[in-house]
């Protein structure tokens, strides 16, 4: 799917990291506090342990006395993973994966002809069941949460598609995405 956006944004870009193979230096640090959160939620689903995530921001922001970007970041992601723990201290969903990959085939819809170039790969926050229905963890994290990104949310194609993924691979029925 990102290789799929770059494409639709810039098909240089998309030609220069995906196809050469080239990235840039310096992450984008808005992409990097996305990573963190992601990996703060990975480790609260899998243990339920808020000072385990804690940790995890200590270890992962070692410098952020003397770091105002890291400063920012850890007072950020601390007082998100602590509003999400007594938001969420418990789930109605059991969680059978976290970060789980996979891959499938692109297939014409019209011709049915299969890529011979190309597959689809990519990663869920998780998988989840509640009662005897699967559904699409996923966690977004933006700098502002307006209407339009709200209204545009439940029309998100990464979605769309890595459900339909997640179908194909595991045979299973996506009810939905939490």
């Amino acid at each position: 799917y990102s290789m799929w956006s770059a494409f639709r944004n810039c098909r240089k870009a998309c030609y220069w990291r995906y196809i050469r193979e080239l990235a840039p230096i310096k992450r984008d640090p808005r992409l990097s506090f996305g990573t963190l959160i992601h990996e703060c939620l990975e480790s609260w689903h899998r243990e339920r342990d808020l000072s385990a995530v804690l940790r995890h921001l200590d270890e992962r922001l070692p410098n952020r006395n003397q770091d105002e970007e890291q400063r920012r970041d850890y007072r950020l992601a601390t007082a998100m993973m602590v509003g999400y723990a007594n938001r969420y201290p418990a789930e109605e969903f059991e969680v059978l994966a976290l970060e789980h990959t996979f891959e499938g085939e692109i297939v014409n819809p019209a011709t049915r002809a299969r890529s011979r170039s190309f597959v689809l790969a990519g990663k869920v926050d998780g998988l989840v069941r509640v009662g005897d229905e699967h559904y699409v963890l996923e966690h977004k994290t933006a700098s502002a949460l307006d209407g339009g990104y709200l209204e545009r949310l439940w029309t998100d194609f990464q979605i769309t598609l890595y459900a339909y993924y997640l179908e194909q691979a595991l045979g299973i029925r996506i009810a939905g995405v939490l």
